[in-house]
């Protein structure tokens, strides 16, 4: 009677242990991280006897956590992946919105402003259309502005975002650290079982940590599992764990790195973190925001340089040499706040032309008196050896040449920016529509012949080209005059050049009566053109142009600018140079691929960690109808028990019963 009573108890008990694990999971189902369970069942320990082994009821060996660790990695890696495209996309996407939008889009304003520049040579003595070029050269500064102020935001954005991932991943690592050690215990206090809820706890914990940054885990013997970031930095050994911070970047104070700290001390580990959104932000930022922010830059000071270059070789209204018209820029550079050295770096511009997006990193090596100026943007090294002698001065690297003022400490690094802040600086020096520089500096006319009378030949000279203010205005009397005559010197005839350079040059009309051009290279690189054929001593006069209110040259050479390649002449790789509008292009287009890219990456990362999501729910998710069906085999089999344990009771009493008749 025993043996049935206690098959009877074991069963009971063994699905009793079955029915609350099932309503466990039951009411769990909608349980984040929750793995459901099953109650694994073996025969006891038969019992011999004289006719064989006796069956003696069955037992619980365990509560089985149906889970998968390789599943379970693969869905973490592919939500590292997603989150990592995610932000990246959604960060990108905000930037291409700005610049695609014609509201606040930069190259509207370009236009607006050229057309008005064109307006002005098309009338030069208007106050009305100086005035008109002022207000959209105002405006154009505005949109300048403005789009540095929404980059220097988005920055800023950035900054934040990265210590508040550093506090969150740092949150998430004490408690998995906390977890751990619950689990090492529960395990030594349950002599080697398996405590599933917290293990399903640190499951979600780990997902949670892997969508901001890709993690490899290695479990350890007592249950607890270490978590390791970046390149090996151990972010949780056991029960304790390690911190992230967000602190100022050593090179350049306005962007954020992220600080590794544990029992050893800390260190910047920016550069060895990949995977999650933390990743995805510090990749916008490299790709696609200083980048942008460098090329919008180099627009503003492609335009302040060229224009105001050319608007100083023109005169105003009053007769005077044009000034600058937007304010000019200097080159940005940045002491590494770990320098030891007092060696003080400068740089300044050569060629605005052959400016590229990149910063600079400018080091000293351990080799004395030599430095590498590394170009950031493709990690072109270039090496200068300054032989000792200070101050050294590189030749032009990129449109700009550095200065050295004295030997540096190895190992001591300087940041070169030359755009970075060149939009937001941007400013307009003008308001006076007087002021604005549309007339040529020189001018030709026909002078009264050495008789005294008209020219009497059919000789005519152009106005002349001017591309400089080098000796002009033109010294007393003012004036360079060519007289036609015989130049036996020359050999036949030819012009006797009164000032300014003096001398002779020769100009034959059997030849070169359909025009022959000349230069004065050193009286503000002057060309002009003569033709047809003079009479002996007819002259031709080239004066300072005072008085020339309605004269448009310098203004048509100011609007010639918009279609001038001026700008990315030495970017290298086969690339042309472009305008202003077409460089302002290619910073929108760069943007929109990569944006349009991220999104690409996006979908398929995020496709496949769903994949890996629902594989593994395949195995660890609850399934109602499932548990359902469980619940009545589990009801009828405890029923069954306690049936089993009716009769042994009923066959106890009979059997009493019949020893007491």
């Amino acid at each position: 009677m025993a043996g049935i009573l206690n098959i009877g108890t074991s069963a009971l008990l063994s699905f009793q242990r079955s029915l609350s694990t099932t309503g466990h999971n039951i009411a769990n189902s909608e349980t984040e991280g929750y793995s459901r369970q099953r109650v694994n069942l073996a025969t006891q320990i038969p019992q011999s006897t004289g006719v064989g082994y006796l069956g003696s009821g069955v037992k619980v060996i365990e509560i089985e956590r149906l889970y998968d660790d390789f599943l379970a990695t693969q869905m973490r890696t592919a939500q590292t992946s997603a989150s990592e495209m995610e932000n990246y996309h959604t960060h990108a996407s905000r930037i291409d919105n700005i610049l695609a939008d014609p509201n606040i889009g930069l190259d509207p304003a370009i236009q607006d402003f050229f057309n008005a520049m064109q307006v002005v040579a098309d009338d030069p003595s208007s106050i009305s259309t100086r005035q008109v070029l002022l207000s959209e050269a105002g405006a154009m500064v505005n949109r300048y502005q403005d789009l540095s102020r929404q980059f220097s935001d988005a920055n800023n954005n950035v900054n934040k975002e990265m210590s508040d991932l550093a506090n969150e991943i740092s949150g998430l690592a004490q408690s998995i650290a906390r977890i751990n050690q619950g689990i090492v215990e529960a395990v030594g206090a349950s002599g080697g079982g398996s405590p599933n809820d917290l293990l399903d706890q640190r499951e979600v914990l780990l997902n949670d940590l892997s969508k901001l940054v890709g993690i490899s885990v290695v479990p350890q013997d007592n249950g607890a599992w270490n978590v390791f970031i970046g390149k090996g930095q151990a972010l949780v050994m056991g029960s304790t764990n390690a911190t992230l911070t967000s602190v100022n970047s050593s090179s350049d104070p306005s962007q954020r790195d992220i600080a590794f700290t544990n029992v050893s001390g800390t260190q910047v580990i920016t550069s060895q973190l990949s995977g999650g959104e933390i990743s995805g932000l510090i990749n916008y930022r490299d790709q696609i925001l200083q980048p942008a922010m460098n090329q919008l830059g180099l627009v503003a000071i492609g335009m302040t340089d060229q224009i105001n270059s050319q608007h100083q070789q023109g005169l105003d209204l009053d007769g005077s040499f044009g000034g600058q018209l937007f304010a000019s820029h200097s080159v940005g550079i940045l002491d590494n706040a770990n320098n030891t050295g007092s060696a003080v770096v400068t740089a300044a511009f050569v060629d605005t032309g052959n400016l590229t997006a990149s910063d600079y990193e400018l080091k000293a090596t351990t080799v004395a008196d030599q430095f590498t100026l590394t170009r950031l943007l493709d990690g072109q090294v270039t090496t200068l050896n300054t032989g000792g002698t200070y101050p050294y001065t590189t030749a032009e690297v990129d449109g700009i040449a550095v200065t050295i003022s004295a030997a540096a400490v190895a190992g001591d690094s300087y940041l070169i920016q030359p755009t970075r802040d060149a939009a937001r600086n941007m400013d307009l020096l003008i308001s006076d529509p007087r002021k604005i520089a549309a007339a040529g500096p020189i001018r030709a006319v026909h002078s009264t012949n050495s008789a005294g009378g008209p020219n009497q030949g059919s000789g005519d000279i152009s106005q002349p080209d001017f591309s400089s203010t080098a000796n002009l205005p033109l010294a007393a009397p003012a004036t360079i005059t060519l007289e036609w005559g015989a130049t036996a010197h020359l050999g036949g005839p030819g012009f006797t050049v009164t000032g300014g350079p003096g001398g002779t040059i020769a100009y034959d009309p059997a030849t070169q009566s359909n025009g022959a051009s000349f230069t004065f290279a050193a009286y503000g690189g002057m060309s002009f053109t003569l033709s047809g054929t003079p009479a002996a001593g007819d002259r031709f006069v080239i004066e300072n142009n005072s008085g020339a209110v309605g004269d448009n040259r310098n203004a048509l050479k100011l609007a010639d600018l918009q279609s001038a390649d001026t700008l990315l002449g030495q970017t290298g790789g086969g690339q042309e140079s472009a305008t202003f509008q077409e460089t302002y292009a290619q910073l929108v287009s760069d943007v929109g691929t990569k944006t349009h890219q991220a999104e690409v990456n996006f979908n398929a990362t995020d496709g496949l960690r769903e994949r890996h999501r629902n594989s593994l729910l395949s195995l660890s998710g609850v399934n109602l109808d499932e548990e359902a069906a469980n619940l009545v085999k589990f009801q009828q089999a405890y029923q069954a028990a306690a049936q089993v344990i009716s009769v042994a009771n009923t066959l106890f009493d009979t059997l009493i019963g019949a020893i007491r008749r």
